[in-house]
């Protein structure tokens, strides 16, 4: 290249044999391409790096829109949940309520703060999962007392082993069969057809079933808890010891046997193996 004030001469050989030829290029022009050269470089490196800005924009978008949708689920999981929950707690809640008159179990304090005040009292997922196993904790504890109840209640004699009318009551009673004098009388007699069906009075087992001196044929009903009844005079015996009776089961018949003047039903109740007044029993059983 041969320069001078004007030009860049360059000379070369198209091949090895040919004749040397001269270019003159101007020196603006030379200028010109440079110029061209760099701002295309500049260009393209610019247009590089905005191409991956915006990939690690559209990265970015995807990640935050990926995490949008898992907030999403998650809250409408939440919702979901709350929404079980305090349907649950309501049911429980109900069931509480009606155990509580039978057992007597207060109600629970986390249960009693859930859903009050005012707009700062904001009832959370957590607040009702707590409730919720307080209140389940507290059902399973009124159940046992519940059932532990029912069992006493059950077990309890309760009404009548026979449908007919008093013909002597429980205490101090003139002699049956005559001859002056008194004696205690440990029951009722309840006297009713021959052959009517006679029925345990609570839930209990059968402890003795069988002819016994003046009571004749008699079952004796163990209730647990100390309370015993008999039933005597019976013609004929349908139980046998050992067996477990629920109330309202036939045990057995009315008759005459034992120290009977008639058929009926010497009925009694022990506590503690001591004859009680059955009528403090049957009072409030069936007629």
């Amino acid at each position: 290249m041969i320069e001078d004030k004007r030009f860049y001469t360059f000379v070369f050989a198209p091949t090895a044999k040919s004749q040397l030829r001269k270019l003159n290029v101007p020196h603006n022009v030379i200028y010109a391409i440079l110029g061209f050269a760099i701002v295309g470089l500049l260009t393209v490196s610019y247009g590089a790096y905005r191409l991956a800005q915006h990939a690690v924009l559209v990265a970015r978008l995807n990640l935050i829109q990926d995490e949008n949708r898992q907030l999403k689920e998650r809250n409408q999981e939440a919702e979901s949940k709350y929404d079980l929950l305090q349907t649950r707690l309501a049911a429980l809640d109900t069931t509480q309520r009606k155990l509580a008159v039978n057992s007597g179990v207060s109600r629970p304090d986390e249960v009693s703060r859930i859903g009050q005040g005012g707009p700062e009292g904001e009832t959370t997922v957590s607040d009702i999962e707590r409730a919720t196993a307080a209140l389940e904790s507290e059902l399973r504890q009124m159940k046992d007392v519940f059932d532990k109840n029912q069992i006493r209640l059950s077990s309890t004699p309760n009404g009548w082993p026979v449908r007919g009318y008093i013909t002597d009551g429980f205490g101090m009673r003139g002699n049956p069969f005559g001859g002056g004098g008194s004696e205690v009388h440990a029951g009722l007699d309840i006297a009713t057809n021959h052959g009517t069906a006679i029925e345990s009075t609570a839930d209990g087992i059968v402890i003795f079933a069988g002819p016994h001196g003046g009571y004749g044929n008699v079952v004796v009903v163990d209730h647990g808890y100390g309370l015993t009844t008999r039933y005597a005079h019976m013609s004929g015996i349908d139980v046998k010891v050992g067996d477990h009776v629920t109330r309202g089961k036939k045990i057995g018949a009315v008759g005459s046997t034992g120290r009977s003047t008639a058929p009926h039903c010497h009925y009694e109740v022990r506590l503690h193996d001591r004859p009680v007044n059955p009528l403090n029993y049957v009072s409030v059983g069936r007629s």
